[in-house]
């Protein structure tokens, strides 16, 4: 039970968060009902560490030190989500105010992660050490206005968690939707077997460009741009573009939805501070009447007894360690013409199965008619979107620092028209 309190939803950027000095104190602001007050939480921070870092970070709650997050030395290298747990005897009914600071001068020891566009945030920074607090000029280079992602998860058992929402789909019939069948071949659009369809199109986008999962900037989930900034290596005035699963799975289900299916995006990992997360896509068959995964990056579904596999059917298989997936996987031409480092991701993660322990559906599938529903930097900083809701079967893999949480699976496998 108990339930997440936050004021974001995990969109940050990728290239412009918030710098923790001497000089930049940030504070995070969570108000919180009578019925959290006086009971046990975890205060979760999506945070980076630099490299050879020796500095602790400092925590304080309601004017009071809460710890010292000691120096990893860097053992990250990356955004990460770092929990500290709260005594009952600390918690508030009402404003709590949380704040960071780090002993260095430089922008060299901790950033907290920022998302951006918010009009009123409840969440402050300061350059003058806690004299004047602003909620503007925000970030590194003091240009944004956003919510600081800290987030608190109170245990009362008087709290439950909030419901998680309805899975959208998108609306074939909208014109921008409709727009997408030209970037089809012909003879795809043509295939009126849609099992036929669905395989033929999965291998043509499978090399649709060489999968990048580092470069200047990210690629935004806008079909026509993955194609174009895939194939060019550029985008957005800079050399070199992140273009990798995400974009595989977020073009993949996209297309799908063009030619009539109902689609939505898939995500797993082995471990949310780890690099191991995967992006695909599940496609409702009709003929099945259930939920089928694709991988549109590498050419891949899986099967047992003839019928293909959802993806939350894999998460029951590493649930109960059924485990390799090797006998289950059938692959597609598009399998053998993907560049090593991304064979060897599969090799060393998919099919061992090892991958499935977290896995999550994306709720706002309709990102081709409404831009606005796409996350800015997804799969390039720590998972960390709200709109995502994890499967969890046994209460063995918690996701704490996520809202939705859902044990059931007849969430994931409601149909679409449902």
């Amino acid at each position: 039970m108990g339930r997440l309190f936050h004021t974001e939803r995990g969109r940050m950027l990728i290239a412009n968060n918030e710098e923790v000095t001497r000089w930049r104190w940030v504070r995070k602001e969570l108000t919180l009902p009578r019925s959290a007050a006086r009971h046990d939480a975890e205060l979760w921070l999506d945070l980076y560490e630099y490299e050879g870092n020796t500095t602790p970070l400092e925590v304080f709650l309601n004017g009071r030190p809460l710890a010292n997050l000691p120096a990893q030395r860097g053992e990250h290298k990356a955004w990460a989500w770092y929990k500290l747990d709260v005594p009952g005897a600390r918690v508030r009914p009402g404003l709590n105010r949380i704040e960071l600071r780090s002993a260095s001068p430089a922008m060299n020891t901790w950033a907290l992660a920022i998302e951006p566009g918010h009009e009123d945030p409840e969440s402050y920074l300061s350059t003058d050490q806690g004299r004047k607090w602003r909620n503007s000029d925000m970030g590194a280079h003091n240009a944004l206005r956003g919510e600081y992602v800290i987030r608190l998860l109170s245990n009362s058992p008087r709290l439950k968690p909030d419901k998680p929402p309805r899975v959208v789909y998108e609306d074939a019939k909208h014109p921008r939707v409709r727009e997408l069948l030209t970037l089809i071949p012909e003879e795809i659009r043509e295939i009126r077997n849609p099992w036929e369809q669905t395989l033929k199109l999965r291998s043509w986008q499978s090399t649709a460009w060489a999968h990048a999962p580092s470069g200047l900037v990210y690629t935004p989930w806008d079909p026509w741009t993955m194609l174009d900034w895939g194939k060019r290596n550029a985008g957005h005035s800079l050399k070199g573009r992140i273009a990798m699963c995400v974009h595989f799975g977020a073009m993949f289900t996209s297309l799908l939805a063009a030619l009539g299916h109902k689609s939505r995006c898939i995500v797993n990992t082995r471990a949310f501070n780890s690099p191991d997360g995967h992006f695909m896509t599940e496609v409702w068959s009709k003929h099945h009447k259930k939920w089928v995964l694709h991988d549109g990056n590498v050419d891949t579904h899986y099967e047992a007894d003839g019928v293909p596999l959802s993806a939350f059917d894999l998460a029951d298989r590493c649930d109960r360690d059924q485990l390799p997936l090797d006998e289950i996987i059938r692959v597609g031409p598009g399998y053998h013409r993907q560049p090593p480092h991304l064979a060897a991701f599969y090799e060393n993660l998919l099919r061992p199965g090892v991958g499935w322990k977290h896995t999550g559906v994306w709720t706002l599938n309709d990102y081709v008619s409404d831009p606005t529903h796409a996350p800015p930097s997804h799969g390039s900083v720590v998972y960390g979107e709200t709109d995502f809701v994890w499967y969890d079967p046994c209460g063995r893999a918690p996701a704490h620092m996520f809202p939705h949480v859902v044990t059931d699976r007849k969430y994931f496998d409601r149909s679409p028209e449902r």
